[in-house]
């Protein structure tokens, strides 16, 4: 079972996502947030084995958020969840296993957690 993390400013779509992931019966939600400090914090006590964000809000906040996480737990695995194909590059440049974007499919989750599953 995948320990994971969520963070997404919009909490419709951070409800939505938590829901979705726990059908899969894949994973397991170990904690969410819709602020970035506060999820930094969590994140970093509760070490989740991936993090499922979206990148979007004021500024880079997402990005740097990404970033921080990744220094201090370099094993976590991150997946981009977001409404803006703004941030693929800066994604692919930091090897993140997925970017999936808004509104959410079951199908296309499915196809996230099966490359998470294989490790690619």
């Amino acid at each position: 079972m995948i320990q994971a993390f969520l963070l997404d400013m919009n909490r419709k779509d951070l409800y939505k996502l938590a829901l979705m992931l726990q059908r899969s019966g894949q994973v397991n939600v170990i904690g969410m947030s819709a602020q970035p400090q506060e999820a930094v914090d969590k994140i970093l006590q509760l070490q989740p084995e991936v993090l499922f964000m979206d990148l979007q809000g004021p500024g880079l906040q997402g990005v740097l958020v990404a970033e921080l996480v990744k220094q201090k737990i370099p094993h976590i695995q991150i997946v981009v969840v977001t409404e803006s194909k703004q941030h693929a590059l800066w994604a692919f440049d930091h090897a993140v296993a997925d970017y999936v974007l808004k509104p959410l499919e079951e199908v296309r989750l499915s196809q996230s957690l099966e490359r998470l599953r294989i490790g690619s």
